[in-house]
């Protein structure tokens, strides 16, 4: 009786530790859900759809609206291209300087190269994740990411392994504040092996030294379903230096893989 007892106080402990990753490369892997499935859920599955209409939206928006100036046309994605250089690093002219500066007075660092680790502390799933950024531009760069999402069960530990590329275009290029929106694509490793398209959008503000405060918005779509991440980081500059603390809003189709964050990057 008591073997019996203790079996059935098991069963739900092992299937929700086991679970999360499971559930949600499953979900990833399904390109499509039976009417059943879509009655049965008809929330998650509205929500979605609402999803994949938003980012539809978002690029549309950024894509392809226009606006007038001067008899002229361009995006209001794009603006003006102001003349901008690169600091060599936030704060280096003063107390109130970010990532940009007009070129004045002031050497022309014409590059950009980034690169970071952070490692996500969740209440069942952990991650680490690390990135390069190179912005050949002072409007235009690239960003290769990868995340490696993993859950410790009763049989073992289970892994997720999610990459990213996008081209990023930075909209908001001034002394104490960046902001930039991109597009690219996401591939999803492991048993879900797909890939499909990416967009993000982010604003990173210098108010103070040693000082700044990012937020950012990344949604993949793999399989008719989504990945959304929002990235909220507090940073402490320190020359080429910088160490960041934040939470990161992961949802995998609905699977939550939130937690707190600690990173470092470095700038060249």
């Amino acid at each position: 009786m008591k073997k019996l007892i203790l079996i059935f106080l098991l069963i739900p402990v092992i299937g929700f530790s086991q679970g999360k990753l499971n559930q949600a490369k499953n979900n990833l892997s399904s390109k499509s859900k039976s009417k059943s499935e879509s009655s049965s859920s008809g929330g998650s599955s509205g929500s979605s759809k609402v999803d994949f209409n938003v980012g539809r939206a978002f690029v549309q928006v950024f894509l392809y609206a226009p606006k007038i100036v001067l008899g002229g046309v361009y995006l209001t994605a794009f603006g003006d291209f102001e003349r901008r250089h690169f600091s060599p690093y936030p704060y280096y002219y003063g107390n109130v300087q970010g990532e940009y500066d007009f070129g004045l007075e002031t050497e022309d660092k014409k590059s950009l190269i980034g690169a970071g680790v952070n490692y996500l502390s969740g209440d069942y799933i952990n991650s680490a994740e690390a990135n390069v950024n190179y912005r050949f531009l002072p409007f235009l760069g690239v960003d290769l990411s990868h995340q490696s999402f993993f859950e410790e069960g009763l049989n073992g530990s289970d892994r997720l392994d999610v990459t990213s590329l996008m081209v990023n275009y930075f909209r908001l290029r001034e002394r104490s504040f960046t902001g930039w929106w991109g597009i690219g694509a996401t591939y999803v490793g492991n048993e879900v092996n797909t890939y499909g398209f990416t967009y993000n959008i982010g604003l990173e503000v210098y108010p103070v030294k040693p000082m700044s405060f990012l937020v950012s918005y990344k949604q993949s779509f793999i399989n008719q379903n989504h990945i959304n991440v929002t990235k909220y980081q507090t940073k402490y500059h320190r020359k080429k230096m910088a160490y960041y603390i934040g939470y990161h809003d992961i949802s995998i189709v609905g699977v939550k893989a939130s937690g707190m964050v600690l990173g470092v990057e470095v700038s060249f």
